[in-house]
């Protein structure tokens, strides 16, 4: 027999603000169990704090998903309080946006390593458990940026379109398994992520302009759908979707759409 939907334990990477803080939030108030994993300690224990003032359960794992070792100490910690693992979601993230020419080495592979590695690696780590329990969700935060590249974040761009190929396979190669993949791809959403998305996040005068861009609960709710009705792939807001299909099919056309999407400062200084 299933369990119902609000006993379910949830691993949340990146949990210590932006969409993962949301998302514990919403969680929270369906009753979930939810690991709490991030390097910032102070942040998670506030976090915690407001999961249980919500109903939810919250056990803190400080985690640093480019290190293995604590990725399997984030595992093993879940297990020994709850015994199951039935969602992780993938949602640890950074972002630099700058054109490629001024970016730092140790920045490209601080990306590639926190959002594609990471994420591989955190799936990797789950999996016995879930082949164990024949049952289970892996959610991959990818972007739209994982599907309409933009100039101006060529790395990030790479990481997410490696994610989504990533999510692909994976979930192909789990076909009868009962293991469901996703990937959840979001436009613009005002968090941490990047100092112009931050800056909208803390509403500073003279913030850029986004277009699409979605309230951080807004995807929060959209991520605790996925969770109860799993799908292959959930791009959001759903109208970005026809710029998706422009793009795989008339990229001309999707070269001179993207004007409307990159900042005043990357454009003067590609």
């Amino acid at each position: 027999m299933k369990e119902p939907t609000n006993s379910k334990v949830v691993i949340i990477t990146g949990a210590s603000s932006g969409i993962g803080a949301a998302v514990a939030r919403r969680l929270a108030r369906d009753g979930m169990h939810l690991t709490l994993a991030a390097r910032r300690l102070d942040r998670l224990v506030q976090v915690a704090a407001e999961v249980e003032a919500l109903g939810g359960e919250a056990l803190i794992v400080q985690t640093d998903v480019r290190n293995r070792d604590e990725i399997e100490k984030m595992i093993q910690a879940t297990l020994d309080r709850w015994g199951h693992i039935d969602v992780l979601l993938n949602n640890a993230g950074v972002g630099n946006d700058r054109p490629l020419i001024r970016t730092k080495p140790e920045k490209i592979r601080d990306q590639i390593n926190i959002n594609l590695i990471a994420v591989i690696e955190c799936a990797k780590a789950v999996l016995p458990t879930m082949l164990r329990q024949k049952s289970g969700h892996i959610i991959n935060v990818a972007s739209i940026a994982g599907l309409v590249a933009l100039p101006g974040s060529t790395i990030y761009a790479a990481t997410k379109f490696g994610v989504n190929g990533f999510s692909d396979a994976l979930r192909r190669e789990l076909r009868g398994s009962e293991i469901h993949v996703s990937a959840f791809c979001p436009g613009f959403t005002p968090t941490e992520i990047n100092p112009e998305l931050k800056a909208i996040a803390d509403g500073k005068p003279g913030a850029p302009h986004r277009p699409g861009l979605m309230p951080v609960t807004y995807v929060a709710d959209q991520i605790a759908r996925l969770i109860r009705h799993p799908r292959r792939q959930m791009i959001i807001p759903p109208s970005w979707k026809i710029l998706v299909i422009i793009a795989f099919l008339f990229p001309g056309i999707a070269d001179k759409l993207i004007g409307f999407f990159i900042s005043k400062e990357t454009k003067g200084k590609e």
